[in-house]
This record gives structure tokens, C-alpha cells and sequence, in this order.
């Protein structure tokens, strides 16, 4: 492997520690795809859960590392305990109360009514513990997510990009944007988080450069692409690793393009209760008949004998 410049030192330390604590958070869920009696998490179940993770980080526009900690203590958790499908609404809000504490905590009761999780607050507080606990959760700035491994290969790969060729088809909001799209499938749960954040940053340049309007120097792209190898020998991924990531990942974001092309037709139905209807129903207080405008003071003006 080449020697590295030493501008890249202080990123590659921040790689290096990194990498020493990825397994910790590493985790390993065994769902399967169908439970016949219904007693057991899926994976559907897994992402639909996810997906309201994602739903209410960006209700409350909230960081990306949010869902990214949040994701990742639901799957830890998932790993190391069997839960019932009853009690997957209550550990995923519980989970992005604690994944909020990296930058503001968000109202209990809120979330819960947003989220409409049929829980009560002592139950979230309750199972936060249990979270916590069970996984001897640390310092929630210090666990290791893709997103963690995104943001140092993306600081790396613009560190090296003499010819702007990197930066000119990767751009980091829209690698986290992904990220978040890739954390909601549980097919890519087990992979490390350095191989999922590689393998986005690869294909994500793939794409831009053959998108770019006049075709780079052919040197220029062998430099970044030849870079992204170093890293892959750093973070000591095999192949085999590599190109199965890269499969899972093409084939979310494949379904997740074409699902954002697709126009939607479906009309927005608001479904409540009917003590609800009654408390909203507006046109109870409405007047059915109008009156009269007087624009003139015609009104006000005694009536006209008809013999004058």
C-alpha cells in the first residue's frame, strides 16, 4: 500500500479508532421474512419501524446521526433480545429518544402522539431504561454508524481530489440522504458500517462520473478510484465483502429511485374516530343563510309610498 500524505494523518487516526470500536456496535439480527403464527419480529416489521424512525427525524428536522443511532440501538437491541411485533412501536420511538440526546430531547409526548405509538410516557421511559441497560449504551456521540465511516471516507476523498473530480459528482447532504434511505432496509443491517459507507461513496462516484457533462481525465478518476481501494485495505474488507454490499445497496437505492419517480395517485384519507369528527366537524358552527349586505344604507330607508 502507498504511503499516505500527512495532511490525511489526523482523518486516518479518526479511521483508526473507528475501526477499533465498529465491532462493538456491530449488530447481527436473525428476522426472518415471515412469521405464520405472528408472534415473531420480521424484517417488514423491522423497516416499517425504521421507517417511522426516519419519518420523525425529519418531522423534527432533526441531524442524520439521529436515525443512524436510533436504527442502530433498535437493531442491537433486536439482536440481542426476542421481542413481540406489540412492543416494536414503543422500542423504536424508545430508541429515537435516546438517538435524540445528541442534540435535543425531544418532548416525550410528542413524539408519542406524532409517532402514534400506543404507548404512555412511563412505558417510554421505561423501556429506555431497559435499552440502555442491555446494551450498556455509552456516550451516544461515540458509537460507531455508517454514518461515522461516511463522513471521514468523504473528508478523506476530498482531501485527495487534486482534479475536483470527486467533488464534483459526490456531495455529502446527498450521500447522508441515501445513508438514510440504505439504514431503513434491514438487508444491509449485518454489514459493517465501514462497508456500507464505502460501498455507498463508491457507487455514488460511479454514478456522478458517468453523469458528468465532459468526460474527467482518465488519470485523474484512476487517483480517487485507487484511493477508495487504499481505503478498502485499510478497513481490511475482502472483496467478497465488498461486492456483496454493493449488490444489497444498488438494489435499495434502484427500488428507492424508481419509487420517487412514480407520481402518487392515491388521495390523502384522513381516518379518525367519531368523538374526534364531532369535535372537528366545522360546519356545525357555520350559518346556512347569509345576510343581507347593505352596501348603500338602502336598508335603513323608510318604504316608499306607491300612490307618490
Amino acid at each position: 500500500m502507498e504511503q499516505l500524505p500527512d495532511a490525511l494523518q489526523p482523518l486516518l487516526r479518526q479511521l483508526d479508532e473507528a475501526l477499533s470500536l465498529e465491532t462493538k456496535f456491530q449488530p447481527n439480527i436473525q428476522l426472518p421474512h415471515n412469521a405464520l403464527d405472528g408472534s415473531e419480529v420480521t424484517i417488514g416489521i423491522r423497516d416499517g419501524s425504521a421507517h417511522v424512525l426516519r419519518c420523525l427525524k425529519m418531522w423534527y428536522d432533526l441531524p442524520s446521526d439521529v436515525l443512524f443511532i436510533a436504527a442502530n440501538l433498535m437493531d442491537r437491541f433486536l439482536t440481542k433480545m426476542k421481542v413481540r411485533p406489540k412492543h416494536m412501536a414503543c422500542i423504536s420511538v424508545a430508541c429515537f429518544q435516546l438517538g435524540c440526546r445528541v442534540v435535543v430531547q425531544a418532548e416525550p409526548t410528542d413524539v408519542l402522539a406524532i409517532s402514534q405509538c400506543k404507548c404512555t410516557t412511563g412505558d417510554l421511559m421505561r423501556m429506555q431504561e431497559v435499552i440502555s441497560s442491555k446494551l450498556a449504551t455509552p456516550a451516544l456521540t461515540s458509537i460507531v454508524t455508517p454514518g461515522v465511516f461516511l463522513r471521514l471516507f468523504h473528508a478523506l476523498l476530498s482531501a485527495v481530489d487534486v482534479d475536483q473530480v470527486y467533488s464534483r459528482c459526490v456531495g455529502e447532504a446527498e450521500l447522508c440522504q441515501k445513508l438514510e434511505v440504505i439504514t431503513c432496509d434491514g438487508s444491509c443491517s449485518n454489514f459493517r458500517a465501514c462497508e456500507v459507507a464505502l460501498v455507498l461513496v463508491c457507487s455514488q462516484l460511479d454514478t456522478g462520473v458517468a453523469a458528468l457533462p465532459e468526460t474527467p481525465p482518465v488519470a485523474s478518476v484512476i487517483a480517487v478510484v485507487s484511493f477508495a481501494q487504499q481505503l478498502q485495505q485499510l478497513c481490511q474488507i475482502s472483496d467478497s465483502n465488498f461486492y456483496a454490499c454493493h449488490a444489497a445497496v444498488l438494489h435499495i437505492l434502484a427500488r428507492y429511485n424508481a419509487e420517487v419517480q412514480t407520481p402518487h395517485r392515491q388521495r390523502l384519507v384522513w381516518k379518525v374516530s367519531q368523538r374526534t369528527l364531532r369535535r372537528l366537524r366545522p360546519t356545525d358552527r357555520l350559518v346556512t343563510t347569509l345576510p343581507t349586505i347593505d352596501e348603500h344604507g338602502q336598508l335603513h330607508l323608510p318604504p316608499k309610498n306607491s300612490q307618490e
